[in-house]
């Protein structure tokens, strides 16, 4: 029976496959609609709001100034949490950063031998929140008109990580080694704009492949199928979506303030597109099978605060149905552009050096 199961599972992801390439096939003009469109929302949101952020966290970790960033929280780190003052820092910055980027610093530390395997995989478990900006902007604002909703949302996300953090640092001692960084100013500046670079190029390139995946599961009606069997209207769908890709969310019509716990639940969850980027993006080391283990019970969680908070944080009598979505309509198109050429000309001259 073991010999079996993994034949068995490559036979069914072989036949996965080959619908996904039939499916491309016979629908060109939806794929290449989804891809367009995907392809936008990366020149024109995903690399402006990360790549920046990803570059100077790498900075942080690299040059050891990781650590004095925490300093103003010693004793809250160190009293409450039981956590050095560098992984404090890993958790602050993943709080603000966006999804990807707690986990990327986590894998570098662990490849610069800062950390050692257990304690990255139990630090990514509360290192992994959305970000303020994206819940205030592209649910608070876009859905809602609505500030105060990304409050809530980010809250209600950022609550069970933290809790998580506290059982998890109280259960087992997290290890971080403080290493003297032995790379030049000017090293470091190139090698942080390289590793964001590719890093950025698989999240872009993740996201291009699940929204075409993603419209050919729309236009041959499997979406709508799953939809009907289980008795979902238009906005309780798009949640559905927003669990396989987070962005999803902004398609949420009307003013659904009853949905705002489920809203939580799938930004706590990331969705399979982000979890897809993490296992791009973390080290071969790092296993994230605790992250997964745990993300379920943080999904209800939030879900649960956001209940509770709810009432305190959100008049609901002065939601107004928000029609005028902007999210994706900034134009950094020829920006972007000029960033990732500038990246390919630093990996060039990067290969030329150890040519030499």
């Amino acid at each position: 029976m073991k010999n079996k199961f993994p034949k068995l599972k490559g036979y069914l992801l072989c036949i996965a496959l080959v619908f996904i390439m039939a499916g491309f096939a016979l629908c060109p003009e939806a794929s290449a609609a989804a891809v367009n469109e995907a392809v936008s929302r990366c020149l024109n949101v995903l690399i402006p709001s990360l790549f920046a952020f990803m570059a100077v966290t790498s900075m942080l970790v690299q040059s050891g100034s990781a650590a004095l960033l925490a300093k103003p929280f010693s004793f809250i780190s160190r009293k409450l949490f039981r956590m050095p003052d560098k992984m404090f820092t890993v958790m602050l910055i993943s709080c603000v950063a966006g999804y990807p980027i707690g986990i990327k610093m986590l894998s570098d530390m662990l490849e610069r031998g800062e950390t050692d395997k257990n304690t990255a995989e139990r630090a990514a478990c509360f290192c992994y929140c959305g970000g303020p900006a994206f819940y205030s902007g592209a649910v608070g604002m876009s859905v809602f008109g609505n500030k105060q909703v990304g409050t809530l949302i980010f809250l209600s996300v950022l609550i069970p990580n933290i809790l998580l953090a506290f059982i998890l640092c109280r259960t087992s001692e997290l290890h971080v080694t403080d290493k003297p960084c032995s790379t030049k100013g000017g090293n470091i500046l190139v090698n942080s704009i390289t590793s964001a670079g590719r890093s950025m190029g698989i999240i872009c390139m993740t996201v291009i492949f699940i929204s075409a995946v993603m419209a050919l599961l729309e236009h041959c009606g499997a979406l709508s199928a799953v939809g009907r069997i289980f008795g979902l209207d238009s906005n309780g769908l798009v949640l559905l979506k927003s669990f396989i890709e987070i962005t999803s969310l902004t398609e949420l019509s009307g003013c659904p303030y009853k949905l705002l716990p489920c809203i939580c639940a799938a930004c706590s969850f990331g969705g399979l597109c982000i979890i897809m980027q993490l296992f791009a993006l973390k080290s071969e080391r790092l296993s994230l099978f605790s992250f997964i283990k745990l993300r379920g019970p943080a999904a209800v969680l939030s879900a649960v605060f956001c209940k509770i908070l709810q009432k305190y944080l959100v008049d609901d009598s002065v939601f107004v149905i928000y029609q005028n979505k902007t999210l994706f309509k900034i134009n950094n198109f020829t920006a972007s552009i000029c960033l990732i050429m500038m990246i390919f000309l630093l990996n060039f001259k990067k290969s030329l050096v150890f040519s030499k």
